[in-house]
């Protein structure tokens, strides 16, 4: 300040440079009267490795193999309470920390846990006695090998368990649908496929006696009476004139009885014309067996539909269908074994050539 003043207001030297020269000396004893500056008194960190150390998961007896660096520092104190090792005080308060946060999570979530823990162990703390001030990082997570194979097939099972289950309560919901609403009655089931094809009339009419039967089985009951003359025919059907007096008669046949087609393709197979001699003998021996073994309306129908008259077969004693054709049925026995189609052909073939 003594220097500014006399060059600014153009003092003489002497007199403004002695007492600036006064000035320094004297700062100098003062500071060597006080000593040294100290220093900070912050110490230094340390740190020191922890490799493979069990901590526990959320799924007991998964455990994570933890691994970290830890940073520590002592803690000054006025109590003068000291700790033997201190970098040991400092690990256990890292892995305090990490458990707190392992505990929680899923084994599954590996790489997740590993950088949440980076996260929650970078900041330093004070161990439970105040002794050391401890902080984690490069923070590394492992399973062991057998619990990563054993955790892949917990996670196809309970996937596959999910997908099962999935389909199971939409398959109740589908039965519960089906059973409750839409073939809880004939009605409701014929509004339900009406509703789904509204352009069908016809074929909604035709398909009245089918969803009746549905229906009926769904609740486990007969068909109503109502709905019995709808009913689509199938499998032999009942003759209800067998004893010739008129009173009854067969059900309509459906639109391709399943008798007529196989037996008009055997005669084709062996060139045998339906109404040949050999022919018509075949297909009256076949109405004969179909009566024999309890199917009357297939043999009336075989009857009415590839032969020329629709007669019953012959009293026992009469004339026989070979005989009314021209080709005697004696001809086609065989004593050894029986009848033969293929021996009555030949016999008819060369009877019609003589």
């Amino acid at each position: 300040m003594t220097v500014v003043l006399g060059v600014s207001a153009r003092w003489p030297v002497w007199l403004w440079a002695v007492p600036a020269a006064m000035a320094v000396v004297l700062a100098g004893v003062l500071a060597t009267a006080r000593g040294p500056r100290p220093e900070s008194g912050e110490p230094a960190w340390e740190k020191t490795r922890v490799v493979g150390v069990a901590l526990p998961s959320r799924v007991p007896d998964y455990d994570f193999h933890f691994s970290a660096t830890v940073w520590w520092r002592p803690v000054p104190n006025t109590s003068g309470q000291v700790h033997a090792d201190p970098a040991g005080l400092a690990i256990e308060t890292v892995l305090a920390r990490a458990r707190e946060v392992t505990e929680r999570e899923l084994p599954e979530r590996l790489d997740l846990v590993q950088h949440r823990l980076n996260g929650v162990l970078g900041t330093q703390g004070l161990d439970r006695s105040a002794l050391v001030e401890a902080m984690g990082g490069k923070v590394e997570l492992r399973l062991s090998e057998d619990d990563r194979n054993r955790l892949g097939k917990l996670s196809e099972v309970r996937k596959t368990e999910e997908v099962w289950e999935h389909e199971r309560r939409h398959e109740q919901s589908k039965r519960a649908y089906l059973g409750g609403d839409v073939l809880r009655s004939p009605g409701d089931a014929v509004v339900w496929w009406l509703a789904r094809h509204d352009d069908q009339i016809k074929e909604a009419v035709d398909l009245i006696g089918p969803l009746a039967q549905l229906s009926a089985a769904a609740n486990n009951e007969a068909v109503s009476d109502l709905y019995e003359h709808l009913l689509p025919l199938s499998g032999p059907f009942p003759d209800d004139d067998e004893d010739g007096t008129g009173d009854g008669g067969p059900p309509e046949p459906p639109s391709r009885p399943p008798v007529l087609g196989p037996l008009r393709d055997l005669l084709g197979d062996v060139q045998v014309p339906e109404s040949s001699p050999e022919g018509k003998v075949y297909v009256h021996r076949t109405a004969e067996l179909m009566e024999t073994i309890g199917r009357p309306y297939e043999a009336r129908l075989i009857r009415e539909s590839l032969t020329d008259d629709g007669d019953a077969p012959p009293a026992r004693g009469g004339p026989s269908a070979g005989d009314r054709f021209g080709v005697p049925l004696s001809k086609f026995d065989k004593p050894a074994s029986g009848y033969s189609v293929d021996g009555a052909a030949r016999e008819a073939g060369r009877d019609r050539e003589d």
